[in-house]
């Protein structure tokens, strides 16, 4: 565990020395301007422009008659120069003044040529007239390690590119592609409990995969309705999440697990499908959805063997709590049951309990709340749980369970963000008919801090403890030590 601890440490100051230092720019400052005064002859000389040429609105007259800095009067002059238009018989004058103020003048040009130049390539770049390219891009270093296990840091990445087309100004067509080479790693038993937000569709062996398309589009004021062909989740129901600072689509922006983001029991199922949302008051959403697991056969269609429907509930009880409430119902086939957001692979809960029951036919039913409360600013705090009946066929009837407590704690500094979640996932306490299973609580325990380094760029080093993993005392602890950093462009 000390080597693990050793590592964290050795690849944030690696991650640190690598931030570039912004370029320094000779910028003169504006106290030195504002140390010299106009002479009397310069506001004089001004003056006689304004009387024959009329080069000043009423504002910037009345600039002229009070006491003003060389960096302000320059500014009039300028003003006053580019609207006279023609030749002039005062050139003597003019000179005079340009003369002067040179070196105000100078930085005034260099500004607005500055200003103009980013116009035009702005007009140049602009990408679509309908569509907005938003990307967001996690480079990290992470580390899990298990006793008995020989580990090593790893350096992983996973991009992402969003295309927002809009065609009414309503509606709204998302396109995302992502690339990637992010792996989860393999320790007890290949448990999907150690999988961080990148790692989540991370792993695209670095070639462009089209990893969502969603057209969502309004009928009235307080209905929206989804369409979505490839990368369906039960979250998509366009309600606000509960708990507004851990939810951020896996873009690697807050927890490091996908596990501490939402109720997992939404990511049982997933893939195409469609989906409502209703706003029925104020305060209260509602959302309901229909997916079924994308086909490998595309004449297959919307209808596959396994499907899920759900519903959610959104309650904003005051400013500061908020409730929520889930309900899904499944139907899968044998070796498609999973925590899997319609993936091909779990991406949390116990390796038990996605293998196990992957084995059969299974119905679900499953059940969710969740709560949360915002004090003050500076802190808030959640809480959910989730309960999962499952039913497998020729088997017997089984209890899937989950649950997490969380502290957050939001504008730390600069839009700082840290967290702490303590919880367990999903893991299958009963199932009738079988050897007798390990049950042990799968303990996990996460803490992050997101480091805002600009508008653009974070820096977010946290730590992932599994005790119990794979829901087996008898397994060493997991440990993961991780440092993040996300770009936005």
């Amino acid at each position: 565990m000390m080597r693990c601890y050793h590592s964290f440490i050795i690849t944030f100051l690696m991650l640190l020395g690598t931030i570039p230092a912004k370029a320094s720019t000779p910028v003169i400052p504006v106290r030195e301007l504002k140390k010299q005064t106009v002479t009397n002859s310069a506001v004089s000389g001004l003056e006689t422009l304004q009387q024959r040429y009329q080069c000043l609105d009423r504002y910037q007259k009345d600039q002229l008659q009070s006491w003003l800095t060389r960096y302000e009067f320059a500014s009039l002059l300028h003003r006053c120069l580019q609207n006279i238009d023609h030749e002039v018989a005062d050139q003597s004058l003019l000179q005079k003044l340009q003369n002067e103020f040179l070196r105000e003048l100078s930085i005034l040009r260099g500004r607005v040529d500055g200003i103009t130049a980013r116009t035009r390539e702005l007009e140049i770049t602009e990408f679509s007239p309908t569509t907005k390219l938003r990307g967001i891009t996690n480079f990290v270093i992470t580390e899990s390690s298990q006793s008995g296990e020989i580990t090593e840091p790893v350096f992983q990445a996973r991009s992402r590119l969003n295309f927002n087309s809009s065609f009414t100004g309503q509606d709204q067509l998302l396109t995302r592609i992502t690339v990637g080479n992010s792996q989860t790693p393999n320790l007890a038993q290949g448990t999907p409990e150690v999988t961080q937000t990148h790692q989540w569709q991370g792993n695209t062996d670095n070639e462009v995969l089209l990893s969502k398309l969603r057209y969502q589009f309004p009928v009235s004021d307080t209905t929206l309705i989804q369409v979505t062909p490839i990368g369906g989740e039960h979250r998509d129901y366009n309600l606000a999440a509960v708990n507004p600072w851990l939810e951020d689509d896996h873009a690697g922006t807050t927890t490091l697990s996908p596990f501490a983001q939402r109720n997992p029991i939404l990511s049982l199922g997933g893939g195409t499908g469609v989906a409502l949302s209703q706003t029925l008051t104020e305060n209260l959403d509602f959302g309901m959805g229909y997916y079924s697991e994308q086909p490998s056969n595309p004449n297959q269609g919307l209808f596959g063997e396994s499907y899920t429907v759900g519903t959610r509930l959104k309650w904003d009880a005051t400013e500061e709590l908020s409730f929520g409430v889930n309900y899904l119902h499944g139907d899968f086939e044998k070796g498609e049951f999973g925590f899997r957001d319609g993936l091909n692979h779990p991406a949390m809960g116990t390796a038990v309990v996605n293998e196990t029951l992957a084995q059969f036919s299974t119905i679900s039913n499953s059940y969710g709340v969740e709560v949360f409360w915002q004090p003050q600013s500076k802190m808030a705090f959640g809480g959910r749980l989730g309960y999962t009946d499952v039913e497998a066929l020729n088997q017997g009837e089984g209890e899937i369970w989950n649950y997490t407590f969380s502290a957050v704690f939001p504008n730390l500094g600069q839009n700082n963000l840290g967290g702490i979640i303590i919880g367990a996932q999903p893991y299958l306490a009963h199932l009738e008919n079988t050897s007798p299973l390990n049950n042990d609580i799968p303990w996990h325990l996460e803490t992050f801090y997101r480091w805002q380094l600009s508008e653009q760029i974070s820096i977010t080093p946290g730590l992932l403890w599994q005790l119990n993993p794979n829901q087996d005392d008898t397994q060493a602890n997991l440990m993961t030590s991780t440092i993040r950093m996300t770009i936005h462009f």
